[in-house]
């Protein structure tokens, strides 16, 4: 199957990668064109920078919610990049268990859909309000406050976010010159800093934020949101603070 279009991205811990696999089937064979890591990144990749490419390309996000994702940092990083393009997720819990933490304010707004008892009734209902989400109209898609409410009622009735088509998020972000040029001084300081935390994937993801943040306060705390510690952030912030004002 191509990988060429949009498609629906598989969040999911490695442990659980025979339920994620079954998932993707069942998508599949439903039409849905699915991206999952186990198969799809390409020999010789960088792995992060390939999870970034195809949570930009992504439709929406199918996150397997298990005691094995909960305690994850990738996947958190995961479920963080597509919420800063306001990418929609479909929660897929598989065993009984209440999301802590980071994940409990990622799903405070969002249903979940149990996979147990019945495995086949969840992924239809899967299918299905992923069709209600993707297919909805055009006007309601562009609308930031619309919601979503599936036809009926899952483990949680929280609705699910409707977000902009990725084609027109990209197009309204390449019409703003970036907060800072990739070839600049700034630019490969505060990658670096980043990179401290989070490895080869902060150049990626200060190109995102450099060509999406509309202010400087808004670049510093979207990068600022992929490190973990409050201590580490905190002085992540000042640092980056510090580069942008020598820098102008």
């Amino acid at each position: 199957m191509p990988r060429d279009g949009s498609h629906i991205f598989i969040c999911f811990s490695s442990k659980d990668e025979a339920v994620a696999r079954g998932v993707v089937a069942f998508l599949e064979e439903a039409g849905l064109r699915c991206w999952i890591s186990s198969r799809d990144v390409p020999p010789g990749q960088n792995y992060q920078e390939t999870i970034v490419h195809a949570l930009e390309a992504a439709r929406g996000i199918v996150f397997l919610f298990s005691e094995s994702s909960s305690k994850s940092g990738e996947i958190k990083k995961e479920l963080s990049i597509g919420g800063s393009i306001n990418t929609p997720v479909f929660p897929l819990r598989l065993s009984p268990i209440t999301p802590t933490g980071a994940l409990r304010y990622e799903l405070a707004t969002r249903q979940w859909i149990d996979i147990f008892p019945d495995r086949e009734r969840a992924l239809s209902k899967l299918l299905e309000t992923i069709h209600q989400v993707l297919d909805a109209p055009a006007e309601e898609a562009d609308d930031a406050g619309a919601l979503a409410e599936p036809r009926t009622k899952t483990a949680v009735s929280t609705p699910v976010a409707v977000a902009p088509s990725p084609a027109k998020k990209r197009s309204r972000a390449a019409a703003r010159k970036p907060l800072v040029a990739p070839d600049s001084q700034e630019f490969e300081a505060i990658r670096a800093l980043l990179a401290r935390h989070i490895g080869p994937i902060a150049k990626v993801l200060l190109q995102k934020a450099a060509t999406e943040a509309r202010t400087p306060d808004e670049f510093c705390e979207r990068l600022a949101g992929h490190v973990g510690a409050p201590s580490e952030r905190a002085a992540f912030l000042q640092a980056v603070r510090a580069r942008l004002a020598a820098g102008s």
